[in-house]
């Protein structure tokens, strides 16, 4: 063993002299190829390959800085992560309450509120598991207080016309720009129709069946005809109130998605002459319901 020792420490001893008799041999050969290729193109091209990564990384860094930005003062006055993509007009509203979700307003009321993902504090809410991150097709805000009286807007044709028939909601994310296409009344004690409750409040998507269906009763059910055509690709918005017209009756109008903020406004409608109440309705009044045999429809999810 003292032997291996020796003759490791006698290796290392000479092992200067053998690089340097290495890289004398080596030399020649080193020259030539920095001759041939360290030429001052080649060392260019080089030098902006290992600089291209280099730039990119660091405008990844500069871009991503800037495009959050705007939420660090956020984040140091409320001290919370913010989802990625919020728009700044909704942080401070987020900010104090976590489950917001958007913001509705209604332009002819002059009227704006905050809607929450779940019902608190009597505030507008979501219903049905409606999703902002989700492309659903249908989507219901309702309101548990009568604070904004949709029924002045919309319970009639003429009314209707009268209106913008605007409603705008702006999400976490975008904003989003709805026109009036429909408006009803309906019962929510399901002993008021038979033990039925028309799903007025659906959230999702349709089956293209389904969304037949959709359309016949709702066309039935509306309390005016303004002319949409509808479309199986269309966004809808359905949003709710409490009413006076019966007791436990909510008042709904629907809305379609648009893209354009301006859009020319409906300058006819005309009254449905036969419109399908909850039997109820039809109890109090003393008349017969022409729609008692219809079936009680009720899309697939819910």
């Amino acid at each position: 063993m003292k032997e291996f020792l020796a003759k490791i420490k006698e290796w290392f001893k000479n092992s200067p002299s053998i690089c340097k008799v290495g890289f004398e041999k080596f030399k020649p050969k080193f020259k030539a190829f920095s001759k041939k290729f360290c030429t001052k193109k080649n060392l260019t091209i080089a030098g902006i390959i290992v600089l291209i990564p280099v730039l990119v990384i660091s405008s990844i860094k500069v871009i991503d800085f800037a495009r959050t930005a705007y939420l660090r003062p956020y984040i140091e006055k409320y001290k919370i992560e913010f989802p990625e993509g919020i728009l700044e007009e909704m942080c401070d509203a987020y900010g104090k309450d976590q489950t917001v979700r958007g913001k509705i307003e209604v332009e002819d009321l002059n009227y704006k509120t905050y809607v929450s993902e779940i019902l608190k504090d009597n505030k507008a809410f979501l219903e049905n598991d409606a999703d902002i991150t989700k492309d659903q097709h249908f989507r219901a805000i309702r309101f548990n207080k009568k604070d904004v009286d949709l029924e002045s807007l919309y319970s009639t044709d003429k009314l209707f016309l009268k209106s913008s028939q605007s409603i705008k909601f702006t999400t976490l994310y975008q904003e989003e720009q709805y026109r009036v296409i429909a408006a009803f009344y309906i019962n929510t004690n399901p002993e008021d129709d038979g033990g039925y409750v028309y799903p007025y409040n659906f959230c999702g998507n349709m089956s293209e069946k389904d969304f037949e269906s959709f359309e016949d009763r709702l066309t039935h059910r509306t309390l005016y005809d303004t002319g949409y055509e509808y479309n199986y690709e269309d966004y809808f918005l359905s949003i709710s109130v409490p009413s006076d017209f019966m007791e436990d009756f909510r008042f709904v109008i629907v809305c379609v998605k648009t893209d354009k903020k301006g859009f020319e406004k409906v300058k006819k409608a005309t009254p449905n002459e036969k419109i399908f109440f909850p039997q109820v309705w039809y109890d109090v009044n003393n008349e017969e319901n022409p729609y008692r045999f219809a079936g009680k429809w009720i899309p697939k999810g819910i």
